[in-house]
């Protein structure tokens, strides 16, 4: 501790006291005092037999760790314990161009987080590693991939093929997202059949590219071949992500997926997107479902109970009113209801 304050240094001393309690109290000095150069008198407590001061020396040169460490972090890879390899990965990024040596050799780790932190901070060096990380046969290491690239301001388009093609439904996932974010990729419509075919057997791809589809904007014709029979999905987590995604979209510029939508089966997708939204579009939507005798009476009658207490134009009130007659009596009810609400 060459260049220390006295604090400092009598601090310091104090880590070598035979009262545990002094020493904790130390430790925490020295934290407050958030000096780099205390780094050093943390090392030796890596040795500790008390798992506290161990914790605290990881926490300590994790935070003041710099180019003069090296050695350091050298030593600390080729640490028997994991949690001193993990900080070594950690801090690797720290110390210089040995850093992606020093990673490579923790690459295939027996631990699986050592191994872990080791691709995640080699992606972040050099993205040279993506291509041998998403073939790596650990899961894990792929998503790390496939969110390197997700950074990457320029992607093969057969490389995002590969990914696509992973025999992990997570990574297909993530794949989605991947182009969902990357709209010049998605607006190539290379990749849509690609989409369709791995989406035919997973629930999970059909929403996250009904998702992709909203955001975008875009009409797709081929996936409008595709989307009636998504739509038969009824899941609740569907329904909610598709909802929240349309909320704030004009329905305008989604015309022929909000048609799609409305034209389907799912009763319960039509009326919670209704609920949600006051438009003139919507409105439309609206009168013509109260309007269509062979709809479902469960969504005309929540349509009409959506609307209790508001008063609606007259072409929508007189709807109601007439649907009072209704040989239905859910809707007939519903309807006179309605009426009440907003007397």
């Amino acid at each position: 501790m060459a260049s220390g304050s006295y604090v400092l240094k009598a601090t310091v001393r104090q880590l070598n006291n035979k009262d545990v309690r002094l020493r904790r109290r130390a430790v925490r000095k020295l934290f407050e005092l958030d000096d780099p150069t205390a780094i050093d008198a943390f090392i030796p407590l890596l040795k500790d037999p008390d798992e506290w001061f161990r914790g605290k020396a990881l926490m300590a040169i994790q935070r003041w760790a710099s180019m003069k460490d090296l050695d350091l972090a050298e030593e600390l890879s080729d640490s028997e314990k994991s949690e001193e390899r993990i900080l070594a990965c950690r801090i690797a990024p720290k110390v210089g161009k040995s850093s992606e040596r020093i990673l490579k050799k923790m690459l295939d780790d027996e631990d699986n987080l050592v191994k872990q932190n080791a691709w995640k901070n080699i992606l972040n060096l050099n993205d040279d590693y993506v291509e041998e990380a998403i073939k790596n046969v650990d899961v894990g290491i792929r998503v790390l991939a496939v969110e390197k690239l997700q950074l990457m301001s320029e992607i093969d388009n057969d490389f995002m093929k590969k990914i696509f093609d992973d025999e992990s439904s997570r990574i297909r996932k993530k794949a989605i997202n991947l182009l969902k974010s990357k709209p010049e990729l998605y607006s190539s419509g290379e990749f849509d059949k690609v989409i369709v075919k791995i989406a035919e057997n997973d629930s999970n791809i059909q929403i996250d590219a009904l998702i992709m589809l909203i955001e975008s904007g875009q009409r797709n014709e081929l996936f409008s071949q595709k989307i009636p029979l998504w739509l038969e999905n009824d899941d609740p987590k569907m329904i909610k992500l598709i909802v929240e995604s349309i909320e704030n979209k004009d329905w305008r510029e989604i015309d022929w997926l909000i048609n799609i939508i409305m034209s389907s089966s799912n009763d319960k997708l039509i009326s919670r997107i209704l609920r949600r939204k006051k438009s003139i579009e919507a409105d439309k939507y609206r009168k013509e479902i109260l309007l269509d005798g062979d709809r479902n009476a469960i969504v005309r009658s929540r349509i009409i109970e959506d609307l209790f207490g508001k008063k609606q134009d007259e072409e929508i009130t007189k709807i109601i009113q007439d649907l009072e007659n209704n040989q239905n009596e859910s809707i007939s009810e519903t309807a006179k209801m309605y009426r009440k609400s907003i007397s």
